[in-house]
């Protein structure tokens, strides 16, 4: 069973129908589905959606998502610790792009702690300039664009 690092805005995307890539994320949903794959998100992805959702789309909103992350057996949470946290920042530091956020640093650290070779992000401008940090893969790219 493969494990494949999910962004927050795939979460986002999926839940969110008015997203313009909504359709996208419930076709790369169905496809997961049938590879029984599960997907991995840092307690710092969890703070992404439910803080994005509570915003765009309501508090009660916020909280069906975030109860869905955390009892699906399908997505594993995995969190940041102060080691990981070290590392991210000293990655952040390194990153001259500015479009690359701390969160997204902290998710190829934890990437590569985790060895998990997959992301699935809808943002792959953005990481490419962290795949010079680990090596990792996008999952199923053609979908994703």
């Amino acid at each position: 069973m493969e494990r494949i690092f999910a962004d927050s805005n795939y979460f986002i995307a999926l839940y969110r129908a008015v997203d313009s890539l909504h359709e996208k994320a419930l076709e790369i949903a169905r496809n997961l589905q049938k590879q029984g794959a599960t997907l991995v998100i840092s307690n710092f992805i969890f703070n992404e959606v439910v803080t994005v959702l509570s915003q765009r789309e309501s508090k009660e909103a916020a909280l069906v998502i975030g109860d869905l992350l955390l009892t699906n057996t399908f997505i594993e949470v995995v969190h940041i610790d102060e080691i990981l946290q070290e590392k991210t920042w000293e990655v952040f530091q390194k990153t001259k792009e500015k479009n690359v956020s701390f969160v997204d640093c902290s998710t190829v650290v934890l990437m590569t702690a985790e060895n998990i070779p997959a992301l699935l992000t809808f943002d792959t401008k953005d990481f490419k300039a962290l795949q010079k940090v680990s090596r990792f893969r996008f999952f199923q790219k053609n979908l994703i664009q």
